[in-house]
């Protein structure tokens, strides 16, 4: 997104409301696809491989139906393992500081869809609150956690909370034709694997996350 083409009604004290999307941008999953695979038989190898390697292989097999319950265990049974992502605890530090309200948005299905069956929201919600970063003892900077069963649905919640900023690893969220105009768009990418756009602006860290969103509302 080219910067100077776009004018701020806020600046970085006024109080921004920034949406930031869980799965793959607060959470970290690591290896747990490929744990999940080889549990189920459909993966062998004494080295791990990413999230992507293991959706291709397995779609390339024509095992689609494995990826979706390697999803479902991996969002439900596997993730009190995963891992925050590095930088974000500081991240909400600072939005804490300049009183920017923070909102978690998440396109996340109700229960897994096949195999062993999960409450995918509740499994969420729980890590959140092991982790310190949401709960209803937990007095901090996320002022609400969204979970929507669609796509859609997400983008418009988005819009309705009123949101100044979005953060989101995926390019389909934030190109979403119904999301709003005025919001700032910015992709959590920290492996390259998505295409420039100059709709939104690219992050590889939170550190720069935080220096993107202060220049722009300079």
């Amino acid at each position: 997104m080219d910067e100077s083409m776009k004018l701020s009604p806020k600046t970085a004290d006024a109080g921004l409301v920034i949406g930031i999307d869980f799965d793959n941008t607060i959470i970290q999953y690591g290896n747990l696809f490929f744990e999940a695979g080889v549990s189920l038989g459909v993966i062998s190898g004494n080295s791990s491989c990413s999230k992507k390697k293991v959706r291709e292989y397995l779609i390339g097999l024509g095992k689609e139906d494995y990826w979706t319950r390697i999803q479902g265990l991996v969002y439900g049974e596997y993730i009190q393992k995963a891992k925050v992502m590095e930088g974000f605890f500081p991240f909400i530090h600072t939005c804490h500081e300049k009183g920017w309200d923070v909102f978690i948005i998440s396109h996340k299905t109700y229960n897994s869809i096949t195999g062993e069956r999960f409450n995918l929201h509740t499994a969420a919600s729980n890590w959140l609150e092991k982790k310190g970063i949401y709960g209803p003892d937990i007095q901090g900077v996320v002022k609400g956690v969204f979970f929507e069963e669609t796509r859609l649905r997400k983008v418009c919640r988005i819009n309705q909370l009123g949101c100044d900023i979005m953060i989101d690893d995926l390019p389909d969220v934030l190109l979403h034709p119904d999301l709003s105009s005025e919001i700032f768009r910015i992709l959590y990418d920290p492996d390259r694997t998505s295409e420039l756009d100059p709709r939104y602006v690219t992050s590889r860290t939170w550190d720069q996350v935080h220096g993107i969103i202060e220049r722009h509302y300079e």
